[in-house]
């Protein structure tokens, strides 16, 4: 239930500034470091056009003191007839397509996602306040009210450490996205249960995916340093059971790698080819 609110909320914030991420007008510089963008402060002014009301409202993007990087500004008009100009605390990078929060890893107005505007992709930051829950599958089964996907959990061991890699793909949100994870998780060898931490700084690794069917490519993440990768697309629902999932995992060591290829052969439906420390998925 938490991976299905939080992403669910994050998309509504994120939505209203992801329709005109690459067609927005631009005007004077602003400097970032001046803004206060935190989660709450944003989410009170967003409740406060519904309190004043709001009209004639504009859009558009205003230049930062950084290259390339534009901040997302609305005028607007409220019931009072007091016209106002508030920048959103979500930043646009021209050359990446990245619509992402001051706050870099900690996404949209420090909701954990952000989005690409050139892919059209929203996925979740390595450090979202998400990271801070671990996991557990009781997830998964509370995610069942919001999401129909199908996933897998690869459990293997190393170095004094219990290591689970889970791999996700179908719809997300009431059917509204299409798309897949991947995710690093440990425990200390032997500790009891099936509760996971995420992946520390210092653990994660280089992870790329791809999540397709035979009519289109949903998404195509290119390899990111993580210990989450992530990609969701606008998109119709489909069978989970249609789409192909491909990644890539760069481990620490050679052993590593084997450690966690072996333990493929044990999952149903995984094909996992090793070179040197670099595992393929097929799933």
């Amino acid at each position: 239930m938490k991976r299905a609110i939080s992403l669910f909320l994050s998309i509504i914030m994120i939505f209203s500034v992801m329709v005109i991420s690459v067609n927005a007008d631009q005007t004077t510089a602003q400097n970032p470091n001046e803004i206060d963008v935190s989660f709450m402060n944003n989410l009170t002014n967003a409740l406060s056009f519904f309190k004043y009301g709001i009209k004639d409202t504009r859009v558009y993007l205003k230049p930062t003191e950084r290259d390339n990087v534009s901040e997302f500004y609305i005028d607007y008009t409220n019931n009072e007839g007091a016209d106002n100009t508030t920048g959103l605390g979500a930043y646009y990078n021209h050359e990446t397509g990245e619509v992402f929060g001051f706050n870099y890893d900690k996404g949209v107005f420090d909701s954990g996602f952000a989005y690409n505007a050139f892919s059209n992709q929203f996925y979740a930051t390595n450090d979202c306040w998400q990271r801070q829950f671990g996991f557990t599958p009781i997830y998964d089964i509370m995610a069942k009210l919001a999401f129909d996907y199908t996933t897998k959990r690869i459990f293997f061991e190393y170095e004094g450490k219990d290591w689970m890699i889970q791999i996700w793909k179908g719809n997300y949100v009431f059917d509204m996205f299409v798309g897949g994870e991947i995710g690093v998780y440990n425990k200390p060898d032997g500790k009891l249960g099936m509760f996971y931490d995420c992946a520390s700084d210092a653990e994660m690794m280089p992870i790329s995916m791809k999540v397709y069917s035979d009519e289109r490519t949903y998404i195509n993440r290119e390899e990111t340093l993580t210990w989450w990768s992530t990609g969701f697309v606008l998109a119709d629902p489909v069978d989970p059971m249609s789409l192909t999932m491909e990644g890539t995992i760069t481990f620490p060591t050679e052993e590593m790698c084997s450690a966690f290829a072996n333990s493929t052969e044990f999952v149903f439906g995984v094909d996992c080819t090793q070179d040197g420390a670099v595992a393929t998925l097929v799933w």
